[in-house]
């Protein structure tokens, strides 16, 4: 099924080529261009006395991500669903339901990380910042684990409401948290106490701040990843049951 979609996904794209590039690299200009430049000139370093500049390419590059996974995801989970007939065939296909939500959500991570990759490049060769090899390769693992958890999301939020006006305002806030409440472009210690210490705990802010912990002194906790691994599985799950009643099936 994966490769069905991934086909499918390519030959959506081909078709607009022109328009997709266009919007990909407006979107993407926007967000280095009106996060990262002021930013930069009001945060000139991280606490750990990282330059700002290089300290928050990694987060500019999730916030992009956790951007780009949400068309397809909606397109497949509530416009489908609310607006024709195709999610409720391809549920009554041969294929079950986790592998229904599976397969959206790797085809979905894989086009978003493409994109991004294609997207870091160019920033650091503009930009002259320097990554090695091994902190890429860790950024991706990170971003990949932080896109299942907001794929999970996206699908719950599409799945579990039908008024589109609700979802766009769920998807509004949760953009907020997303862009303000990871430690993306703001480190979560200049927020209060206690509101800090709530968002360091979420899922989704734990991946980040164990790349920028390996980033800074090399050191990877694998716990975290042991606890995130299983709530993605678990959510999955979820996600395919609730695909399963909403269908009716």
């Amino acid at each position: 099924m994966i490769k069905a979609l991934l086909i499918r996904r390519l030959w959506l794209f081909r078709n607009r080529l022109i328009p997709n590039l266009f919007i990909y690299f407006l979107l993407s200009f926007t967000i280095f261009t009106l996060i990262g430049t002021p930013l930069k000139n009001v945060i000139r370093f991280s606490i750990a006395e990282v330059p700002y500049d290089v300290w928050v390419f990694p987060g500019l590059i999730f916030i992009l991500s956790s951007i780009l996974i949400s068309p397809s995801l909606y397109r497949e989970f509530f416009a489908l669903r609310i607006h024709g007939n195709v999610l409720a065939n391809i549920t009554l296909s041969p294929h079950n339901k986790i592998n229904i939500i599976f397969s959206n959500l790797i085809v979905s991570i894989i086009e978003s990380v493409i994109i991004s990759v294609i997207i870091g490049f160019i920033y650091l060769y503009v930009t002259k910042v320097v990554f090695n090899l091994l902190n890429i390769f860790f950024l991706l693992v990170c971003l990949i684990i932080f896109l299942f958890l907001i794929g999970n999301l996206f699908i719950t939020i599409f799945l579990i409401l039908d008024t589109l006006s609700i979802v766009l305002l769920s998807l509004g806030i949760i953009y907020l948290y997303i862009i303000f409440g990871n430690g993306f472009i703001i480190e979560t210690s200049f927020f209060p106490y206690g509101i800090s210490v709530f968002l360091e705990k979420i899922p989704s802010a734990l991946v980040f701040k164990q790349f920028q912990i390996f980033n800074s002194i090399g050191i990877i906790n694998f716990q975290i990843f042991l606890i995130l691994l299983p709530i993605i599985y678990f959510w999955i799950l979820g996600n395919a049951y609730l695909l399963k009643s909403k269908m009716s099936q």
